[in-house]
């Protein structure tokens, strides 16, 4: 019996799953915990990675010298202020300022895109996450992207913007970057 067959027997709290190795679960490319279950993502797809790492090296190069000591990373987990929830999510890109995420990138591919339902799960469990101001959902088959921002008095508003003459605007760290820079490396269906 693998390491992932011996999680699965199991209800895990969000806290147990942050300070476990998470090679002791077994070979996926990464995990993510859902109500107390350990979930496995397969790798992603070229064009996924090509959007990530566009993305994190548009963020750096802005973000060099910020003030308020923001900076993106990968990989990193996010778990929602209610730690009895047993859900801890990994975003594909954040962006960290001090202790706490502040953007929170998603790359949605077309598998994703059609399971609705578990993409608005994973985003509400995000909006749940201390800190967090902005949401963005880039899509991985044409330039576009969705933006949730959390309002005075914690509601959250909805943007868009698409094509790759449009600018992805974070307002919460002041940036704004070109979507034909994130998607430069991308063939994208509309082409």
């Amino acid at each position: 019996m693998d390491a992932i067959e011996l999680a699965k027997g199991r209800i895990w709290t969000a806290d147990e799953f942050l300070q476990t190795d998470q090679r002791e679960f077994g070979d996926a490319w990464r995990y993510e915990l859902v109500d107390g279950q350990i979930v496995a993502h397969a790798a992603p797809s070229p064009d996924h990675g090509a959007i990530v790492s566009a993305l994190n090296l548009a963020l750096g190069m802005r973000l060099r010298g910020n003030h308020e000591g923001c900076r993106p990373e990968t990989g990193s987990c996010a778990a929602p202020k209610r730690r009895q929830r047993d859900t801890a999510r990994i975003p594909d890109v954040t962006v960290r300022c001090g202790e706490l995420p502040r953007v929170l990138f998603e790359v949605i591919s077309p598998s994703e895109l059609r399971a609705w339902r578990a993409r608005n799960r994973k985003r509400r469990d995000l909006q749940d996450v201390e800190g967090v101001q902005e949401i963005v959902e880039l899509y991985q088959a044409e330039a576009a992207a969705h933006i949730y921002r959390r309002e005075d008095g914690g509601t959250w508003s909805f943007d868009a913007t698409d094509g790759l003459d449009a600018m992805l605007t974070l307002r919460s760290i002041g940036l704004e970057i070109p979507l034909s820079e994130i998607y430069e490396f991308v063939t994208l269906q509309s082409e």
